[in-house]
């Protein structure tokens, strides 16, 4: 069943995949960093807004690390934790003169979990790591139903069984699963029947049979 949703979904994915600036090939690890660590708790089209400005003000980690911090604040003060952010975006910035390109290295920075250095790490690197957040968690949960395990690191290895080796291809079927989750297999109304995982979906089935 897994080998059957990886393709269904890369298959959904080529006409349903969504367009962000920060998911351009070309993005700098620093320019894919900064998405990530703006899209936690933040809507991706909000941070979209702000995206563009925010890079044309801060180019690189030098730039923030010479930038007011209030001049900081104001600019991403639309995704809202900003004095908290620019503190942590002013630390790293202190502390590096370029962003470390090792897991270890980046969740020890202020602010940065697991999964903004696996999303970092895939997406600019294109370094086979898997992405844990709540909506990967519900979209798998939902499709595999009690296969999908409790408990932090046994998820990421789940998620780790489903990803390829290749760097590019686990690229895309990461992408791929965010999107699905954001535009199909929401928190509320997923709209199950017409859902191309339907047939072998945990969730559906058991709530098709009630």
């Amino acid at each position: 069943m897994a080998d059957r949703f990886r393709q269904n979904l890369l298959s959904w994915f080529d006409d349903n995949s969504r367009e962000y600036p920060w998911r351009d090939e070309d993005r700098s690890l620093y320019e894919v960093f900064v998405a990530e660590f703006f899209l936690t708790q933040t809507p991706a089209d909000n941070v979209a807004d702000v995206y563009p400005t925010f890079l044309d003000r801060f180019p690189t980690l030098d730039s923030l690390d010479d930038a007011d911090p209030e001049r900081i604040e104001s600019t991403i003060e639309p995704l809202g934790f900003q004095r908290m952010r620019t503190e942590a975006l002013v630390e790293i910035a202190e502390r590096y003169e370029s962003l470390p390109e090792e897991r270890d290295e980046l969740t020890s920075l202020p602010r940065v979990g697991p999964y903004v250095a696996d999303a970092t790490l895939c997406f600019a690197c294109e370094r086979p790591h898997p992405i844990v957040d709540r909506n990967v968690v519900r979209v798998y949960d939902r499709i595999f139903g009690s296969a999908f395990p409790d408990g932090q690191t046994e998820r990421r290895a789940f998620a780790d069984e489903l990803l390829s080796t290749n760097g590019s291809e686990a690229r895309r079927y990461n992408l791929a699963l965010l999107d699905f989750g954001a535009i199909r297999c929401q928190k509320r109304d997923p709209g199950c029947t017409d859902c191309f995982a339907a047939e072998y979906c945990d969730y559906y089935r058991s709530t098709d049979s009630e």
